[in-house]
């Protein structure tokens, strides 16, 4: 059928820049934004009283068609009145509720939040985009990257763009996965900053290349997809797509479409942060070894192939490729442990998601199993939180008994029961003892913050409302009257960062041994003469197997909330 009118459409452009020629008639009758980097633009509703029978843009081109069906372009209304809309839309915000509606899909911590912003533009940070096309997939990259600027977007797609047209062969389609692969492997060896991945991702064994990338190359993942009604209705998704994917394969990858659970959820450090919290915990392990000779001669009696004197070396032998240490809010094994998918579909799991919260250090355990540093979580983030230690210890009715006789002692052995907070060596007459703080000097401590890359002590505004202390109360621990961040009573305490573990010991038993460490916390005298001085706080021996630091100043460290896949 020959054409009386020509449409001309710059499809690169925005909305304003699309131009139409001659007099074509149309009617908008629920426009959506096609905005690259500007998202608050969009076509407004013309009304129109002359209505047709029949939608004249049927009659046009497949491709033009097809346009016109993915945007809701129906019926008719005069050219004219077309532009002189979008030349006012060019220079006056829109406000329409369709820009709404759009703002609503793309709003998440990690396009909104400026911490989260601020903390991803300093750290290494992996986006796998899934999503069906036609979803909005496409759209939320676009927007992630007028956010991260120095962003780098890998995709198969881009393997089928010849001159600017999308050409795809499906016989090419491995090659074009395998390239994407490639890129994002380079994008990594180089430290981008922002690595984005374009896929649909509609399978887990689909994104999982690139959660190895991840992990070996110290980048911390975001799993995000548009949050579009449309995202999973097969029929709308045919019509949107502009890839001329037909409505059965929609169909087909809508009824596959996984859910990524992943294998733990928690707040993770960035990569300079977990060097810098890795250094401290093997310093102090250093000099406790050093300060308490018992504490080392049990150590080597568990490693005795100690090859040249650098006991941490040997006891906690570095993970060469994983460098980035967390705080594990919940272990939910990709929704098979027990809990984990309703853990996974919690409403503040998925709000929480992608989002930086401050968690405070406040000090370091060391047993003869694990090297942890002990973490307390806010409100916001202590509602997140769920260790089933921590629960099983709190359900118990008895205190902590052993089943073993304490003259046993392995390292994968249990622990042995609670000795006297006494047995600390003697201190050495060249050594001044230092004073103690008082509680009230300590609370001045608490607004100390880690920024950018490295423990910078600056002041932090953040609220304290959970950090109240009346210390008259005779349900508070001693301890506690001496450190108020350390709270062995209270829930959250197993809250934690694994720094090392001893061989063939799994990084759970941190928890295991805090929770030991805060039941000889609740039950022990706690005087100024129990503790040593140690650089930047004091340390305290409670037995051979039970070594740990109080920070003078705790410090406030940004943590990503997010899962490990």
């Amino acid at each position: 059928m020959a054409l009386s009118h020509i449409v001309v459409f710059n499809l690169t452009c925005s909305p304003e820049e699309i131009i139409l020629s001659s007099t074509v008639n149309c009617k908008i009758l629920e426009p959506m934004s096609l905005a690259t980097n500007s998202f608050s633009s969009s076509m407004q509703i013309l009304e129109n009283k002359n209505v047709t029978p029949r939608p004249r843009w049927l009659d046009l081109p497949k491709a033009i068609s097809k346009f016109f069906l993915r945007n809701r372009l129906v019926d008719t209304v005069d050219c004219k009145e077309v532009q002189e809309i979008m030349a006012k839309s060019s220079t006056t915000p829109q406000s329409s509720a369709n820009s709404n509606i759009v703002a609503e899909w793309m709003r998440f911590p990690f396009t909104e939040d400026k911490q989260t912003l601020k903390f991803i533009k300093e750290s290494k940070i992996m986006f796998v985009i899934r999503g069906l096309s036609g979803s909005g997939k496409s759209t939320l990259v676009r927007h992630l990257q007028s956010i991260y600027h120095d962003s780098i977007v890998c995709s198969a797609d881009n393997y089928f763009m010849k001159d600017g047209i999308y050409c795809f062969d499906q016989e090419k389609l491995s090659s074009a996965h395998e390239h994407c692969q490639e890129l994002a492997k380079k994008a990594c060896i180089e430290n981008r900053n922002v690595v984005i991945i374009d896929n649909t991702n509609v399978r887990y064994w689909e994104a999982k290349p690139y959660f190895i990338l991840a992990s070996n190359y110290n980048y911390i993942n975001i799993v995000a997809s548009p949050n579009t009604p449309w995202k999973l209705d097969a029929k709308e998704l045919s019509q949107r797509n502009k890839h001329d994917v037909d409505l059965i394969t929609i169909k087909r990858k809508v009824s596959s479409f996984e859910d990524f659970i992943p294998f733990y959820y928690g707040w993770f450090v960035n990569e300079q942060l977990s060097a810098r919290l890795l250094s401290m915990g093997r310093d102090y392990f250093k000099e406790c070894t050093e300060l308490y000779p018992l504490f080392r001669q049990h150590l080597e009696t568990l490693c005795p192939d100690i090859t040249d004197g650098n006991l941490i070396k040997d006891y906690f032998p570095e993970d060469l490729k994983r460098k980035i240490v967390h705080c594990t809010s919940r272990y939910v094994g990709k929704g098979r442990a027990e809990g984990g998918k309703e853990y996974h579909q919690k409403e503040d799991v998925q709000k929480s998601y992608g989002k930086v919260f401050i968690v405070t250090l406040y000090g370091f355990i060391i047993t003869d199993k694990t090297l942890g540093a002990r973490i307390h979580l806010p409100q916001e983030a202590l509602v997140l939180f769920d260790n089933p230690e921590e629960r099983q210890r709190d359900m118990a009715s008895s205190p902590l008994k052993s089943p073993v006789s304490p003259s046993k002692t392995s390292r994968h052995s249990p622990l042995k029961s609670p000795v006297s907070p006494r047995k600390t060596p003697k201190r050495s007459p060249l050594k001044p003892q230092v004073p103690l703080r008082k509680p009230s000097d300590a609370n001045a401590n608490f607004d100390e913050c880690i920024r950018g890359i490295s423990l910078l002590k600056t002041p932090s505004s953040q609220a304290k409302d959970d950090l109240s202390l009346k210390s008259e109360s005779k349900d508070v621990a001693a301890i506690t009257k001496l450190f108020p961040f350390v709270r062995p009573k209270s829930r959250g305490r197993a809250a934690h960062m694994t720094l090392g573990t001893a061989d063939k010991i799994q990084s759970k038993q941190t928890a295991i041994d805090l929770l030991d460490i805060c039941d000889i916390e609740k039950s022990s005298p706690a005087i100024p003469q129990d503790f040593e001085r140690v650089k930047e706080g004091k340390s305290r021996l409670y037995d051979d197997s039970h070594c740990c630091i109080y920070l003078d100043k705790p410090y406030n460290i940004p943590v990503l909330f997010t899962g490990s896949y």
